[in-house]
C-alpha cells in the first residue's frame, strides 16, 4: 500500500486510532480535558480516589449515554453543548465546548467530508455525521448520529455489563442508528433542509508532511502534500511523541559547501541548511530514500562536520521510564525483552545497573533477566558515545 507518513487528525478520528488520541490528550492534559467536558455536563466517572489520566481516552472512565449524546450536540450547535430537555417547557441550557469553526470541521470529518473538495465548493446541506465506540471487553457498543434535525444515540449491551464477544460499535450500533435515521428522514420536510455554511474562520489549505505546515510548490521539504481544513489560518505542526526526537525535533540543521556536500561550519564556502525529517518512530518503515541518512547530503571527507548529524537519537523500547513491572503470577524471574532504535553505527553496548549485558546478533535488542525486586537502570551506548537510559522498578 506504500508509505503514508504521519497520521492526519481526520484519519485518526475516522479510524478510531488509539495512539494519536493518547498523544493529543497528553499534549492537552487529561485534567484539563475532563474539566472542560464536566463544564458542559459530561461527567466522566473514575474509580474512587483516581484522577483523570491518559487512560480516559481509551475507555478508562465511565459516562452516561444521555450525557454523551448531549455533549455531541456541540457539533450541531456551533460549538455549544446543550443539555437534553425532556419537556418542551424546560429552558434551554447550553455552554461553549469549542469554537464554531472547530465544531464545523469535526462534524465534516464525522460525515466523511474531511478533505476540502477540489472545486472549492462545499455542500451546505448538513450530511449525516456519526461516531462509534466500543468499551473494554466488548461490554458496550455505541454510536452517536448527528442529523439535520436530530441527535441519535444508540447503546447496545447487557444491563449487567456482561461481555458480548465480537460486539463493537460499527457492527452492532450503527445498523440501528441507520434504521432510526431512515424513519426520522421520512418525517422531515422535503424543502427547507437546514443549511451548514462554512464559517468564515475555516479555510482550505495545502499542507506538507512531514512538518505538517504549508510550504511553497517545489520546496524540497514537502515530501507529501495534503489538502486540509484549517481554523483561523493557523496550521499546527506535526505533533511529536515526547522523548522520541532530539532537541531540534524534525528539523535537521547542517552546513553545506558549494559542491553540495556536508561540511563543518568553519569549512570554506560553508552555508547553513535545514531539512525536515520524518518522525523518528517511522524510521524502520520508511522507504530507503526517505530515511534520515539518505535525506542528508554526503559528507565531504576533506572537511567533515564534527557532529555528522545524521544519526537519529536513540530510543529504548519495551520499558518506559518510571514504569513498574511485575512477573507473571507464580513466576519468580521476570524476562523482559527490550530494544533500541536510532543511534550511530552497528554496535550497541547495554548496561543494567552498571553491569554489561549479553546482546543478540543485531546488538540492538536484549533480554533483561530480573531475579529480584528493586530499582533498575538500563543504559545503552552507541558507537558515537551517545547514551540513552531508562529507570524502572520490578515489583
Amino acid at each position: 500500500s506504500g508509505f503514508h507518513g504521519p497520521v492526519s487528525a481526520s484519519a485518526a478520528l475516522e479510524r478510531s486510532l488509539n495512539l494519536p488520541a493518547v498523544q493529543l490528550l497528553d499534549a492537552l492534559g487529561p485534567k484539563s480535558v475532563a474539566a472542560r467536558l464536566r463544564n458542559v455536563g459530561l461527567n466522566l466517572r473514575f474509580p474512587a480516589g483516581a484522577e483523570p489520566n491518559l487512560s480516559l481516552v481509551l475507555g478508562g472512565t465511565g459516562a452516561r449515554m444521555d450525557e454523551i449524546v448531549a455533549a455531541y450536540s456541540a457539533f450541531a450547535r456551533h460549538g455549544n453543548a446543550a443539555q437534553l430537555r425532556w419537556l418542551t417547557t424546560q429552558p434551554l441550557q447550553e455552554r461553549p465546548l469549542l469554537s464554531p469553526g472547530a465544531a464545523w470541521i469535526v462534524r465534516r470529518i464525522l460525515a466523511g467530508a474531511a478533505q476540502p473538495p477540489a472545486s472549492g465548493a462545499v455542500a451546505e446541506i448538513v450530511p449525516l455525521a456519526w461516531k462509534t465506540g466500543t468499551s473494554y471487553g466488548y461490554r458496550d457498543a455505541w454510536t452517536i448520529g448527528i442529523t439535520p434535525r436530530y441527535l441519535i444515540g444508540v447503546w447496545v449491551g447487557r444491563p449487567d455489563a456482561t461481555p458480548v464477544a465480537g460486539q463493537f460499535g460499527f457492527a452492532s450500533a450503527v445498523p440501528v442508528m441507520n434504521q432510526v435515521n431512515n424513519v426520522l428522514a421520512g418525517h422531515m420536510p422535503v424543502s427547507g433542509a437546514p443549511r451548514d455554511p462554512r464559517p468564515l474562520a475555516v479555510s482550505a489549505m495545502s499542507i506538507c508532511w512531514p512538518g505538517g505546515q504549508p510550504l511553497p510548490p517545489g520546496d524540497e521539504n514537502c515530501r507529501q502534500r495534503r489538502q486540509s481544513w484549517v481554523l483561523n489560518q493557523t496550521v499546527p505542526p506535526t505533533l511529536l511523541a515526547p522523548g522520541q526526537e532530539g532537541v531540534n525535533g524534525l528539523r535537521q540543521r547542517y552546513w553545506q559547501n558549494s559542491r553540495g556536500w556536508r561540511v563543518a561550519a568553519d569549512c570554506p564556502d560553508a552555508q547553513s541548511r535545514e531539512r525536515l525529517m520524518w518522525p523518528l518512530p517511522l524510521e524502520p518503515w520508511l522507504p530507503v530514500a526517505e530515511r534520515r541518512a539518505q535525506r542528508l547530503p554526503p559528507i565531504d571527507p576533506a572537511c567533515p562536520p564534527r557532529n555528522q548529524g545524521n544519526a537519529p537519537p536513540m530510543v529504548i523500547t519495551g520499558v518506559i521510564n518510571g514504569q513498574r513491572v511485575q512477573p507473571l503470577p507464580g513466576k519468580v524471574v521476570l524476562v523482559m525483552p527490550v530494544a533500541v532504535q536510532g543511534g550511530q553505527g552497528e554496535q550497541r553496548w547495554w548496561f543494567l545497573n552498571g553491569e554489561p549485558l549479553e546482546r543478540d546478533a543485531s546488538n540492538k535488542s536484549a533480554a533483561l533477566v530480573l531475579d529480584e525486586p528493586g530499582s533498575y537502570q538500563l543504559v545503552v551506548m552507541d558507537e558515537a558515545g551517545q547514551l540513552s537510559s531508562v529507570s524502572f522498578i520490578r515489583g
